[in-house]
């Protein structure tokens, strides 16, 4: 597992075997259940004909699901938050299930976003986002794509442009584009360049060492990303489908208090 220091740094930490492989393969056999009654099967591919499914949220609150909330993940949550109050969660998200794509692999030019308002304070963080791999997850197999140090980025971005009162995060999310890395990344250009120049090693901006990741691991594995991290969904270019569960825990409404309405809904992780 990473440090809390990592995170602090970087946004992001993983905890390996956070959950058991037993458990992870209740929620895959879970999901495969729900996915035969929609013509999906486990051993036949040719079936598999939907990048991702999107019919599967009904299953977050199987009990299968509940070992995610394992006493290694409380404990790096409780050391994130800084022994802050909060509640567990009734769930611990959505599903997220992304079959072999036929789409180019690459550093992608639209999509980036975070999950919470623009402008919350870096620390203390009012929350934290969580992914749990109940499936392998190899490079270019589905990983979502993070930018590590961004949430550094964005805080600072937005307190020296601070947002109307009121802005919406669709605003926001326009507003963090005049950035001129983030201009960079939302440019059409050369794939393999801007696989050279984003992902192979770390570019430091304004101080920040800047970096797109993909979030890889093993069955087991949760990585914690600070609410303010960009990231964005990346096709699967493996031969499986990628299982992944994405929540959180907020002490703040990620930031929007009772203005939810100005919450747009997340895109596809």
């Amino acid at each position: 597992m990473q440090t809390i220091a990592h995170f602090r740094e970087h946004g992001w930490m993983r905890i390996h075997q956070a959950f058991r492989a037993e458990a992870a393969s209740a929620m895959r056999d879970t999901v495969w259940s729900a996915l035969t009654e929609l013509g999906i099967h486990r051993h036949r591919p040719a079936t598999w004909i939907v990048e991702r499914s999107l019919r599967l949220q009904h299953l977050k609150d199987d009990p299968a699901f509940r070992l995610v909330g394992s006493k290694p993940l409380f404990a790096a949550i409780d050391a994130v938050l800084e022994g802050r109050d909060y509640k567990a969660p009734s769930n611990w998200g959505a599903l997220f299930i992304a079959f072999p794509s036929h789409a180019n692999w690459g550093v992608p030019t639209s999509g980036w976003h975070i999950d919470a308002n623009y402008a919350s304070p870096l620390w203390p963080t009012g929350g934290v986002k969580m992914h749990a791999l109940f499936g392998d997850i190899i490079p270019r197999g589905g990983g979502t794509q993070i930018i590590s140090g961004s949430h550094r980025l964005v805080h600072e971005w937005f307190k020296k442009n601070p947002p109307r009162p009121g802005g919406r995060a669709t605003d926001m999310r326009k507003a963090l584009q005049s950035h001129p890395y983030i201009r960079d990344l939302h440019l059409d250009t050369d794939p393999d360049e801007r696989i050279a120049r984003f992902m192979e090693h770390a570019e430091e901006v304004d101080g920040i060492p800047l970096q797109v990741i993909e979030n890889t691991g093993e069955t087991g594995d949760v990585m914690l990303l600070h609410p303010l991290l960009l990231h964005v969904a990346a096709p699967n270019k493996s031969a499986e489908p990628r299982f992944l569960l994405s929540g959180g825990i907020t002490t703040d409404m990620w930031g929007w208090g009772a203005a939810t309405s100005r919450k747009e809904e997340a895109p596809m992780t």
